[in-house]
């Protein structure tokens, strides 16, 4: 099967006047890894417009799919709005299509990985000081409501302890889904990343990293996906970890066009090749 790997499309009015106009290649199945739009409203209006009327999309949601809106609202309005429909949006889901399974969660972060300049620090006080530090200029603390129960004096805004609480929920699912047999070619599809090789080398050594990407390079060696696509990282990538490719082909914003090494008509043969192990 042919499979097109985007992500992070930012799909906003002002790309008519900046010729971002999607270029829809020939391909069994579009991979959206999330960041479709600035909200869930249009992000699944340019899902249902620009590709399913040439394919079928298995998106997730990206962050800023969620703005205006809480995680649990704008998945209930994604539901709701491509039941019946060539759009399938993952979340703690798996679609089926002949011999490739894409298990998709946005999946969030643990705001735990090392890669950044305070990485020494023991796991629970570099978690801390990430999460304090995120949430001065994280967008995702401002514009998106929470969707559990506030107590006391605390805002209708995202926290840290649901971002995370999601992550665990998605992580536990992925790793039990490609767990089980399959009799063909099994890819994770998150918006989030999942190892420090994705980051951006523009923000090495930056605190920032942890709003962006956890480790699980221990659940992709133990349970050997053939493919993890990712976005939520504006920069192109195409590795191998374990023995799972990761890939992640964003376009990224306005200004950014043209410089995320995006590739117009991204498309990889998901078919294993013979001799390979079961995802």
């Amino acid at each position: 099967m042919r499979a097109w790997i985007i992500s992070d499309l930012h799909s906003s009015a002002l790309d008519l006047f900046h010729r971002r106009q999607l270029v829809v290649p020939r391909a069994d199945v579009c991979v959206c890894a999330g960041d479709i739009a600035g909200n869930i409203e249009r992000a699944i209006d340019f899902l249902h417009v620009e590709i399913a009327p040439h394919m079928p999309v298995v998106a997730v949601l990206g962050n800023h799919d969620y703005y205006g809106s809480s995680i649990d609202r704008a998945l209930e309005y994604a539901r709701k709005s491509t039941v019946g429909t060539n759009v399938h949006i993952l979340e703690n889901d798996t679609f089926h299509r002949g011999d490739l399974r894409i298990v998709g969660a946005t999946l969030w972060t643990d705001f735990e990985i090392a890669a950044h300049d305070s990485g020494h620090l023991p796991v629970r006080a570099r978690r801390d000081l990430a999460i304090r530090e995120c949430m001065r200029y994280l967008l995702d603390f401002r514009l998106i409501y929470r969707s559990d129960a506030r107590a006391g004096d605390e805002s209708g805004l995202i926290t840290a302890d649901e971002m995370i609480s999601r992550h665990e929920e998605s992580r536990a699912y992925i790793e039990n889904e490609i767990a089980k047999p399959f009799n063909g070619t099994t890819m994770v599809l998150t918006h989030h990343a999942i190892s420090h090789q994705s980051l951006d080398p523009r923000f090495t050594g930056h605190i920032s990293n942890a709003a962006f990407a956890s480790d699980l390079s221990n659940v992709i060696r133990a349970r050997r996906p053939h493919f993890w696509v990712h976005g939520h990282i504006h920069r192109f990538a195409d590795y191998v970890e374990g023995d799972t490719r990761v890939l992640c082909n964003p376009r990224g914003y306005v200004g950014e066009f043209g410089t995320s090494g995006f590739r117009l008509g991204f498309v990889v043969d998901t078919k294993v090749k013979e001799g390979n192990d079961d995802g």
